[in-house]
Protein backbone atom coordinates (compact mmCIF):
# COMPACT_ATOMS: atom_id res chain seq x y z
CA UNK A 1 0.00 0.00 0.00
CA UNK A 2 1.45 3.57 -0.38
CA UNK A 3 2.41 5.30 2.72
CA UNK A 4 3.64 8.47 1.15
CA UNK A 5 2.18 11.79 2.21
CA UNK A 6 -0.90 13.09 0.82
CA UNK A 7 1.66 16.20 -0.82
CA UNK A 8 3.83 13.54 -2.95
CA UNK A 9 1.86 12.68 -5.84
CA UNK A 10 1.94 8.64 -5.94
CA UNK A 11 1.11 6.80 -8.96
CA UNK A 12 -1.76 4.00 -8.01
CA UNK A 13 -0.50 0.37 -8.38
CA UNK A 14 -2.75 -2.06 -9.94
CA UNK A 15 -1.61 -6.24 -9.83
CA UNK A 16 -3.67 -8.12 -12.39
CA UNK A 17 -3.89 -11.98 -12.67
CA UNK A 18 -5.37 -12.55 -15.69
CA UNK A 19 -5.58 -16.80 -16.00
CA UNK A 20 -6.73 -19.70 -13.96
CA UNK A 21 -5.34 -22.57 -12.97
CA UNK A 22 -8.44 -24.71 -13.19
CA UNK A 23 -9.44 -23.82 -16.79
CA UNK A 24 -10.71 -21.35 -18.95
CA UNK A 25 -14.02 -21.32 -17.94
CA UNK A 26 -12.88 -19.33 -15.24
CA UNK A 27 -10.88 -17.27 -17.35
CA UNK A 28 -12.47 -13.38 -18.35
CA UNK A 29 -11.17 -12.76 -21.41
CA UNK A 30 -7.69 -11.16 -22.01
CA UNK A 31 -9.30 -8.25 -24.16
CA UNK A 32 -11.37 -7.50 -21.86
CA UNK A 33 -8.71 -6.74 -19.01
CA UNK A 34 -6.88 -4.85 -21.63
CA UNK A 35 -9.87 -2.33 -21.98
CA UNK A 36 -9.82 -1.96 -18.14
CA UNK A 37 -6.74 -1.33 -18.36
CA UNK A 38 -7.34 1.44 -21.12
CA UNK A 39 -10.05 2.59 -19.53
CA UNK A 40 -8.35 3.64 -16.48
CA UNK A 41 -5.31 5.01 -17.81
CA UNK A 42 -7.21 7.34 -19.66
CA UNK A 43 -8.06 8.62 -16.41
CA UNK A 44 -5.51 7.99 -13.62
CA UNK A 45 -1.60 7.71 -13.58
CA UNK A 46 -1.35 3.68 -12.51
CA UNK A 47 1.50 1.73 -12.97
CA UNK A 48 0.01 -1.95 -13.85
CA UNK A 49 1.63 -5.67 -12.97
CA UNK A 50 0.57 -9.03 -14.74
CA UNK A 51 1.04 -12.06 -12.92
CA UNK A 52 0.58 -15.55 -13.23
CA UNK A 53 2.40 -18.90 -14.69
CA UNK A 54 4.29 -19.48 -17.11
CA UNK A 55 1.51 -21.08 -18.60
CA UNK A 56 -0.38 -18.16 -18.73
CA UNK A 57 2.53 -16.24 -20.77
CA UNK A 58 0.27 -16.30 -23.90
CA UNK A 59 -2.57 -14.64 -22.16
CA UNK A 60 -0.40 -11.34 -21.36
CA UNK A 61 0.82 -11.66 -24.89
CA UNK A 62 -2.62 -10.62 -25.63
CA UNK A 63 -3.10 -8.12 -23.27
CA UNK A 64 -0.14 -6.55 -24.53
CA UNK A 65 -0.35 -7.21 -28.08
CA UNK A 66 -1.52 -3.36 -29.09
CA UNK A 67 0.64 -0.33 -28.01
CA UNK A 68 -0.47 0.74 -24.67
CA UNK A 69 -0.15 4.31 -23.12
CA UNK A 70 0.23 3.53 -19.59
CA UNK A 71 3.28 1.55 -17.48
CA UNK A 72 2.81 -1.94 -17.35
CA UNK A 73 5.43 -4.57 -16.50
CA UNK A 74 4.66 -8.36 -17.54
CA UNK A 75 5.93 -10.14 -14.08
CA UNK A 76 4.16 -13.68 -16.14
CA UNK A 77 6.11 -16.38 -15.23
CA UNK A 78 8.93 -14.69 -13.56
CA UNK A 79 8.32 -14.54 -10.14
CA UNK A 80 8.27 -16.58 -6.72
CA UNK A 81 6.19 -17.18 -4.42
CA UNK A 82 8.25 -14.75 -2.30
CA UNK A 83 8.13 -12.28 -5.33
CA UNK A 84 4.86 -12.11 -5.67
CA UNK A 85 4.09 -11.59 -2.24
CA UNK A 86 6.20 -8.35 -2.15
CA UNK A 87 4.65 -7.50 -5.32
CA UNK A 88 1.50 -7.73 -3.51
CA UNK A 89 1.89 -6.15 -0.42
CA UNK A 90 3.35 -2.86 -2.61
CA UNK A 91 -0.05 -2.60 -4.76
CA UNK A 92 -2.82 -0.84 -3.89
CA UNK A 93 -5.72 -3.48 -5.29
CA UNK A 94 -5.62 -7.20 -6.97
CA UNK A 95 -8.22 -7.46 -10.25
CA UNK A 96 -8.23 -11.59 -10.67
CA UNK A 97 -10.54 -14.19 -11.61
CA UNK A 98 -10.83 -16.77 -9.19
CA UNK A 99 -7.20 -17.83 -8.76
CA UNK A 100 -5.01 -18.78 -5.99
CA UNK A 101 -3.43 -15.35 -6.07
CA UNK A 102 -6.70 -14.26 -5.06
CA UNK A 103 -6.69 -15.97 -2.20
CA UNK A 104 -3.07 -14.64 -1.11
CA UNK A 105 -3.98 -11.22 -1.59
CA UNK A 106 -7.23 -11.97 0.71
CA UNK A 107 -4.49 -13.10 3.66
CA UNK A 108 -2.33 -10.24 2.80
CA UNK A 109 -5.60 -7.60 2.99
CA UNK A 110 -4.61 -6.23 -0.16
CA UNK A 111 -7.93 -4.78 -1.92
CA UNK A 112 -9.25 -7.35 -4.37
CA UNK A 113 -11.81 -6.91 -7.34
CA UNK A 114 -12.88 -10.66 -8.37
CA UNK A 115 -14.61 -12.12 -11.43
CA UNK A 116 -16.51 -14.99 -11.16
CA UNK A 117 -17.97 -17.36 -13.71
CA UNK A 118 -17.98 -20.84 -13.53
CA UNK A 119 -17.35 -20.94 -9.56
CA UNK A 120 -19.20 -20.23 -6.61
CA UNK A 121 -18.34 -17.04 -4.72
CA UNK A 122 -20.07 -18.25 -1.84
CA UNK A 123 -17.63 -21.12 -1.88
CA UNK A 124 -14.77 -20.08 -2.96
CA UNK A 125 -14.92 -15.99 -2.70
CA UNK A 126 -13.41 -13.50 -0.59
CA UNK A 127 -14.61 -12.30 2.81
CA UNK A 128 -14.65 -8.41 3.82
CA UNK A 129 -15.26 -4.79 2.74
CA UNK A 130 -12.54 -4.25 1.02
CA UNK A 131 -13.25 -6.66 -1.72
CA UNK A 132 -15.55 -6.78 -4.72
CA UNK A 133 -16.66 -9.71 -6.49
CA UNK A 134 -18.39 -9.11 -10.07
CA UNK A 135 -20.60 -11.93 -11.68
CA UNK A 136 -23.09 -12.41 -13.96
CA UNK A 137 -26.00 -14.41 -12.89
CA UNK A 138 -27.04 -16.96 -15.49
CA UNK A 139 -28.90 -20.27 -14.68
CA UNK A 140 -25.81 -22.57 -15.68
CA UNK A 141 -23.47 -21.10 -13.42
CA UNK A 142 -22.06 -22.09 -11.01
CA UNK A 143 -21.47 -25.24 -13.23
CA UNK A 144 -17.85 -25.68 -12.19
CA UNK A 145 -16.61 -26.89 -15.49
CA UNK A 146 -12.93 -26.41 -16.79
CA UNK A 147 -14.43 -25.28 -20.19
CA UNK A 148 -17.93 -23.90 -21.34
CA UNK A 149 -19.58 -25.94 -23.53
CA UNK A 150 -22.36 -23.56 -24.65
CA UNK A 151 -21.37 -19.20 -24.98
CA UNK A 152 -19.58 -18.15 -21.75
CA UNK A 153 -22.17 -16.04 -20.85
CA UNK A 154 -21.31 -15.94 -17.23
CA UNK A 155 -17.90 -14.39 -17.97
CA UNK A 156 -18.88 -12.32 -21.02
CA UNK A 157 -21.84 -10.85 -19.29
CA UNK A 158 -19.47 -8.95 -16.60
CA UNK A 159 -18.95 -5.38 -18.74
CA UNK A 160 -15.20 -3.94 -18.28
CA UNK A 161 -16.80 -0.61 -17.43
CA UNK A 162 -18.30 -2.34 -13.98
CA UNK A 163 -15.25 -3.76 -13.68
CA UNK A 164 -13.48 0.29 -13.72
CA UNK A 165 -16.64 1.21 -11.50
CA UNK A 166 -15.54 -1.37 -9.35
CA UNK A 167 -12.05 -0.53 -8.83
CA UNK A 168 -12.55 3.32 -8.90
CA UNK A 169 -15.06 2.36 -5.94
CA UNK A 170 -12.59 0.67 -4.43
CA UNK A 171 -10.17 2.78 -4.64
CA UNK A 172 -11.87 6.22 -4.66
CA UNK A 173 -10.00 7.07 -7.26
Amino acid sequence: MNSFSSSIPVKTRITIAPGAEYGPAKRWPADRFRSVMDQLSAKHDIDWFLVGTAAERPIAKEILSKTFCGHVENKIGETSLAELIKLLQTCDLLLTNDTGTMHLADVLGIPTVAIFGSTDPTLTGLQGPHHRILQHPVSCSPCFLRECPIDFRCMLGVAPEDVVKAIEEQLAL
